[in-house]
């Protein structure tokens, strides 16, 4: 049996109607002898200094380590071409026409862009390679020899030959190379190089400690869902993907950096929080630019030489003054990207974003992809992203972060919780205390802590102390001693293993931890409180704990399952 990739003719494509003709080939494909390799449903991205990005797709491509390549284009329903038209027409099962593309010119264009890709990787080299194509038309029968001056019958797979599949699939390779040239043989290596960028599973590592520290990491399998945005943003230049908390964006923004960054395109990776950019360079690869926002606007204006300037207070200078400067550096330094990344979108104006925008090499094809949590819109910055870029959201909707317990939390303050979904386990409820005064507030916390690290055993540096405003400003201030453990903001790299890290719940937005301690709700408005809880519970992996004031208890407990 073949190698097939996806192993399983994918669910979202059994869904479609318009995909049956697909179904039948591929069925008929995962016969071939298992040195055969099929890829189904693949896309690609080559850079041209010519034309900036183009796309390179096909309905499947076939691999055979002495063969070559074998491209196939498949048209189904009855067939009809019109010559005065110069037009392709395909008849579906209800007897409607509809015009489709030309097969033979889809087939030049693809093979043309897979030369053009496999000469960009690195591992391929100068080799030749033997390539193919044919059009497959699995429900009608071609009985004449020559349909097309460009299209012979032995360009063609009807639905007589889907049933000796083997014997025409060789047949069409022989007419290609009649001599059965093996000069251009793909040998394992190039069905390893083929595997590597059409077909390569991707997992996505995570920290589950501090993000600082990055030590202990659990590996978190692309759900289909996250596999079904990287094939869709795969052939799409402009994309927004709007996900709940905990539903990956992040780790798929780096992902889809690394693969654009490897494919050779000149890669900017941007977001909101300093901490999160922070993160992000350790893990990015070297190749692709990490910056928050206010980061790279103050490394462009210093590029482009751009000297003081005035500013009314804080709120001016990062809201207004900085993205005019990034404006001008643009100006005077011209296009740096040919694709730009942007994470915790909802924290960015519309404005920024059309500054970043600027900063492609192609105003018009360039890569711009937006990820982006609109509930976690605590700056209240983010309006009509998509009627500005006038296309609609990609939903990821599955919490692969936390467990249920966490998530059936996490779900009550947003706006489509019925919609939202989680697959990890059970996991502990979430604990709520309320305190009465600050000695109270500080009590409950030095207990939590030494239950967790002394009694059940967690490591310090797998819990997070949240706190809703700059802890500076708090009680809970980095440095000041809690019982037997410091306090340290946890991008502090001088902390000590038995410290625990604390942070603001706006600074830590877009890292997570498998303990998380929130504290400082002391009001009942549920307009802020809702915003802060969605975030901060959402930062803990596998256990919650939240330390309100009493003023917060009657609003907690009808959300809450456990209080104390």
């Amino acid at each position: 049996m073949a190698r097939m990739y996806p192993q399983h003719f994918p669910e979202w494509a059994l869904k479609d109607e318009k995909l049956s003709a697909e179904k039948k080939v591929y069925a008929a494909l995962s016969t071939l002898p298992d040195n055969y390799t099929v890829f189904y449903h693949v896309a690609w991205q080559i850079r041209s200094l010519q034309q900036g990005v183009e796309d390179g797709e096909a309905d499947f491509i076939i691999a055979h380590p002495n063969k070559g390549i074998l491209i196939l284009e498949v048209k189904g329903g009855q067939i009809h071409y019109d010559a005065n038209l110069q037009q392709w027409y395909s008849k579906d099962r209800y007897g409607q026409e509809h015009p489709i593309k030309d097969p033979v010119n889809q087939l030049r264009r693809s093979k043309g862009a897979m030369i053009s890709k496999l000469r960009e990787l690195p591992s391929w080299g100068n080799r030749y390679i033997n390539i193919a194509y044919s059009v497959v038309f699995p429900d009608v029968i071609a009985e004449k020899i020559l349909i097309r001056p460009d299209l012979s019958r032995e360009l063609i797979i009807d639905a007589v030959d889907l049933r000796n599949l083997l014997d025409k699939i060789e047949q069409t390779f022989d007419w290609f190379h009649r001599d059965g040239n093996k000069f251009g043989a793909l040998g394992k290596q190039g069905i390893e190089i083929l595997e590597s960028f059409l077909a390569n599973s991707i997992t996505l590592s995570t920290p589950m400690g501090v993000q600082l520290e990055y030590e202990e990491q659990k590996i978190i399998e692309l759900t289909e869902q996250q596999m079904a945005l990287l094939q869709f943003i795969q052939r799409q230049r402009r994309a927004l993907i709007e996900g709940c908390a905990g539903s990956g964006k992040t780790m798929l923004a780096l992902e889809k950096a690394r693969q654009l960054s490897e494919q050779g395109f000149a890669t900017l990776l941007v977001c909101f929080n300093v901490p999160l950019a922070e993160y992000l360079r350790e893990v990015a690869p070297q190749e692709v630019d990490v910056f928050h926002f206010h980061g790279l606007c103050t490394k462009l204006a210093k590029d482009a030489g751009l000297g003081y300037r005035s500013f009314l207070n804080d709120e001016d200078y990062y809201n207004n003054v900085l993205p005019e400067m990034l404006l001008e550096a643009l100006e005077n330094l011209g296009t740096q990207y040919d694709a730009i990344i942007v994470d915790e979108g909802q924290d960015f104006h519309i404005e920024w974003l059309k500054t970043l925008m600027m900063a492609l090499h192609d105003g018009e094809k360039g890569i711009f992809y937006v990820f982006y949590d609109n509930n976690q819109n605590i700056y209240h910055r983010l309006k009509d992203l998509d009627n500005w870029l006038k296309i609609p959201p990609f939903i990821l909707n599955e919490n692969c972060r936390n467990t249920q317990s966490i998530h059936n939390v996490v779900k009550e303050f947003h706006t489509a919780s019925n919609e939202l979904v989680c697959y990890g386990p059970v996991g502990l409820s979430p604990e709520v205390y309320f305190f009465s005064n600050s000695a109270q507030q500080e009590e409950i916390v030095r207990k939590s802590l030494d239950r967790l690290v002394n009694t059940e055993k967690v490591e310090p540096r797998h819990i997070t102390l949240l706190t809703t405003r700059a802890p500076e400003h708090t009680i809970f201030n980095p440095g000041r001693k809690l019982g037997n453990f410091i306090l340290r903001e946890w991008s502090d790299k001088t902390s000590r293993h038995i410290d625990i890290r604390v942070s603001s719940t706006s600074r830590f937005k877009g890292l997570e931890n498998r303990v998380v301690i929130l504290t400082g709700l002391e009001d009942s408005d549920a307009y802020w409180i809702n915003e802060i809880l969605y975030v901060a519970c959402s930062r803990a992996r596998t256990y919650l704990i939240i330390v309100a004031h009493e003023r917060s208890k009657s609003l907690l407990e009808k959300i809450l399952p456990s209080t104390k």
